[in-house]
């Protein structure tokens, strides 16, 4: 939260130095958040509990997150083989939704 007001005042100095925002070549990720701080949220949503004006840090994380998959391609291994087995198979797991019941057949005989 401390790098996003940062980054917040940085573009309210800006915007009243030049009377409206230029662009300055930062982004508030990157810049100020980086790949590993991002990723090193867990998502107990405890900051959001314990935020004592009602900020949900969780969203901006969040968002930063979905922008880093979404548009800059930039996932963990682990990731991107969840992601494609969604795309081909419709779930998380590498079976094809016909193969998934067959470990019932397995536990039951």
């Amino acid at each position: 939260m401390m790098d996003t007001r940062d980054r917040v005042e940085e573009i309210g100095r800006n915007i009243n130095k030049n009377g409206s925002f230029r662009d300055d070549g930062k982004s508030l990720l990157h810049d100020y958040i980086s790949v590993e701080e991002l990723r090193a949220c867990t998502t107990c949503n405890a900051c959001v509990k314990e935020c004592p004006v009602s900020i949900t840090p969780l969203d901006i994380i969040l968002q930063l997150r979905r922008y880093l998959v979404m548009e800059e391609s930039n996932s963990t291994p682990e990731w991107a083989a969840m992601f494609s087995n969604i795309e081909n198979n419709f779930a998380p797991w590498k079976f094809s939704p016909d193969e998934r019941d067959k470990w019932t057949e397995e536990v039951s005989g």
